[in-house]
């Protein structure tokens, strides 16, 4: 409780913040370590450990009439800690949306921006680690695994880099006409007065203008973070021993794989 932060005040008042104290978060955490040895003989042992930890941040309260507060980034998007979302989230413009969730075009079958709101949140639900230590004779194999499981992050890299056409898939959408897939046009109005939709069969024949508009839309290059990643792979071998020193060969080699929904980038990055 009593976090110190910037709380934003009313132009009236002459200021736009003040730094104070006030909010409440609450953190539920669960940790399982298992460490296992299944085999011990003299030429050869086996033994791996797992270790799975689950974190989560919620806040409770932020000051009077403050539903949200900025913790960095940019005028869109921001990282936030909002009122009974998980700490912290990501904050900025989305795709404007029709009731049924479906992303709305323009007359160019272009996405539509909506409002501001939460975009993203961070936390993953889970992570689980792996290690494993093989012996045989003399030789040690070792491996360490890690899986991070749920989260999300927003990748401007990527977004950068297909509005600038560097990339495979901006250069194959620039190869013909396409329609964004999973969208719908506004075709009317109801008796209501409410609009109505269809699904979209618009083509965007400009492929810089949609990755212009894309740029301007910060839930388009928001993605899961998921990744399973072989961190460390390493064989040893020892060469000397004596009863005062001992000389081991080490081969070893750091963040091999990484298996990720975001692909071409490090998710840690």
């Amino acid at each position: 409780k009593d976090q110190i932060f910037e709380v934003p005040l009313s132009g009236s008042t002459g200021y736009d913040s003040m730094i104070m104290n006030g909010g409440k978060i609450h953190t539920n955490s669960h940790e399982l370590t298992l460490g296992v040895s299944p085999v011990n003989n003299r030429n050869f042992k086996l033994d791996f450990a797992f270790n799975f930890s689950k974190i989560d941040n919620y806040v409770d309260e932020l000051a009077p009439g403050v539903e949200s507060i900025y913790l960095g980034g940019f005028v869109t998007p921001q990282v936030r800690a909002g009122i009974g979302e998980k700490f912290p989230v990501v904050y900025g413009s989305t795709y404007k949306r029709n009731k049924a969730g479906q992303i709305v075009v323009d007359a160019n079958g272009l996405p539509q921006v909506g409002e501001d709101d939460v975009i993203g949140r961070v936390s993953p639900d889970f992570r689980l680690g792996f290690n494993t230590n093989i012996e045989l004779y003399k030789f040690r194999i070792a491996a360490v695994f890690d899986w991070k499981q749920g989260g999300q992050m927003y990748c401007g890299t990527a977004g950068e880099m297909n509005f600038y056409g560097v990339t495979k898939e901006s250069g194959e959408k620039r190869k013909s006409n396409f329609v964004v897939p999973n969208t719908v046009k506004e075709t009317g109005t109801d008796a209501q007065g409410n609009p109505t939709y269809a699904a979209n069969d618009i083509e965007v024949t400009n492929a810089q203008a949609y990755y212009t508009r894309l740029r301007s839309i910060n839930e388009s290059y928001i993605y899961d973070s998921s990744f399973i990643k072989l961190r460390e792979l390493s064989v040893s071998y020892p060469v000397y021993a004596s009863k005062w020193l001992n000389v081991d060969v080490n081969v070893f080699a750091r963040n091999l794989i990484v298996w990720s929904e975001l692909k071409g980038f490090d998710p840690e990055a």
